[in-house]
């Protein structure tokens, strides 16, 4: 589970349709939490005790779950936090799931209630 840097997260998702074993698994989940506007990269890729324990389970880690389809592409604010569904694939180098990922842009981060009281 993760956020990344970038404002747009485009996912893209490469091996045939044939290679998932359960169509409802495979894709991503993507989380409605963010990280706080204090926090760096390596502190929310790297404190995941934290981000489930304070930011997910509040929310009661409410999410949208895309299933996996090829060539499907999934959009979204890069700043969720986000994981690999668990999956089930095929055998074999040419079942493996492959996933193209480009990221777009800079994050944005909202400034902290005390920081715009003083701008």
């Amino acid at each position: 589970m993760h956020a990344d840097q970038a404002a747009v997260n485009v996912n893209i998702w490469l091996t045939p349709d044939s290679s998932n074993l359960d169509p409802d698994s495979g894709g991503l989940v993507i989380f409605t939490a963010r990280p706080p506007p204090n926090w760096g990269f390596q502190q929310y890729n790297t404190d995941t005790d934290f981000v489930r324990e304070q930011l997910l389970q509040p929310t009661a880690f409410a999410n949208v779950t895309v299933p996996y389809k090829a060539n499907r592409a999934v959009i979204f604010d890069s700043a969720l936090f986000h994981q690999t569904d668990n999956f089930v694939f095929r055998q074999g180098y040419e079942n493996r799931r492959i996933n193209l990922t480009l990221l777009y842009g800079d994050m944005q981060v909202a400034p902290q209630k005390d920081q715009a009281d003083e701008l």
